[in-house]
């Protein structure tokens, strides 16, 4: 449902360069048909298996690891987009820079995240529990009884490294140059999708997707 929300900000622009950052099986992408035209999207994926995926539905692969950057040149794209992968790197600075750093001069970057203050996450803290949106290991979920995961071992993911608030994740892209221009949540648990999705109050969503424009220079 969050990828609905995501692909719901992107504006209709022709033959725009979009840049997909852990693009995954390339799903999100699939939602973009009609609204770039003739434009080119690109990928870049750690994993091997999503990237072959993602290439069946016509995206242009890069394999690697964000941390390092981004294997583009500067003002390469008309919007940057990411789903669910602010939370995994490990400078979070680093991401919000290099997505500025490729956007061209009024380009958009929107992406996705969990949101700490969800009401799951703060009835665990009230319970002394660990938040199901926080990690402590990248070897064992562990801290939370009430989470079906609890216990299991981490074999081919690395965890949450930072889990923000609304205010926290406009505060981010405001701080590395951007204006950000919406911020939406979309998503309830434990409540069932067709109620989830309903409930789009950012403050306490499930996931936060931020909106944030490059200045005209």
């Amino acid at each position: 449902m969050n990828r609905e929300l995501l692909a719901s900000l992107i504006e209709p622009q022709e033959k725009a360069r979009v840049l997909d950052i852990g693009c995954g099986d390339g799903k999100l992408i699939k939602r973009l048909d009609g609204k770039i035209g003739d434009g080119e999207i690109y990928g870049i994926e750690i994993s091997a298996r999503y990237a072959e995926e993602a290439c069946k539905n016509k995206v242009n692969i890069i394999i690697g690891d964000i941390d390092t950057g981004l294997p583009f040149k500067e003002a390469s794209f008309d919007i940057v987009v990411s789903n669910q992968v602010l939370e995994h790197v490990n400078s979070t600075d680093n991401f919000v820079k290099e997505c500025y750093r490729v956007l061209k001069s009024g380009g958009t970057c929107i992406a996705s995240t969990p949101n700490l203050a969800t009401p799951h996450n703060i009835f665990s803290l009230i319970l002394g529990y660990q938040p199901p949106a926080t990690a402590v290991s990248d070897e064992i979920i562990c801290g939370n009884p009430l989470d079906p995961s609890d216990g299991e071992q981490i074999t081919s993911y690395r965890r949450h490294r930072r889990v923000f608030t609304a205010p926290s994740l406009q505060r981010l892209f405001r701080f590395h140059g951007f204006e950000v221009e919406a911020e939406k949540g979309v998503g309830l648990q434990p409540l069932p999708l067709f109620l989830s999705r309903r409930f789009t109050w950012a403050r306490y969503s499930q996931f936060l997707t931020v909106k944030a424009r490059k200045p005209e220079s």
